[in-house]
């Protein structure tokens, strides 16, 4: 189970999840669809974190240690206005596919 969301409970039926990599150009794709996004949880109300974002979007199921390093940097900027959290999380979305898309993931 992931720490930063408990929201997110394992998954016992068995269904596969993405890969590490997949999951980050999922999420990628979830939150670029929106304009803001809210820290410290999964939903509030119609607003999501970005690890809600997908999840809004269709996704079943993600490793929790995607879960929980993405949510990290999305709650890294607690003062931020929901779009400009958005905005620093996007950019960081970007540069993360962008080096596993040339191999240099950690």
């Amino acid at each position: 189970m992931t720490t930063m969301r408990p929201e997110c409970r394992t998954d016992t039926s068995g269904r596969p999840t993405f890969s590490h990599d997949a999951a980050y150009f999922r999420i990628m794709q979830a939150v670029a669809k929106r304009r803001s996004l809210i820290h410290g949880r999964l939903h509030y109300g119609a607003h999501s974190c970005a690890i809600g974002c997908a999840f809004d979007d269709g996704v079943q199921s993600l490793p929790s240690s995607v879960i929980d390093e993405i949510a990290a940097y999305n709650d890294s900027f607690p003062k931020l206005t929901a779009h400009e959290r958005w905005k620093k999380v996007m950019a960081w979305l970007r540069f993360e596919v962008e080096r596993i898309r040339k191999g240099k993931r950690k």
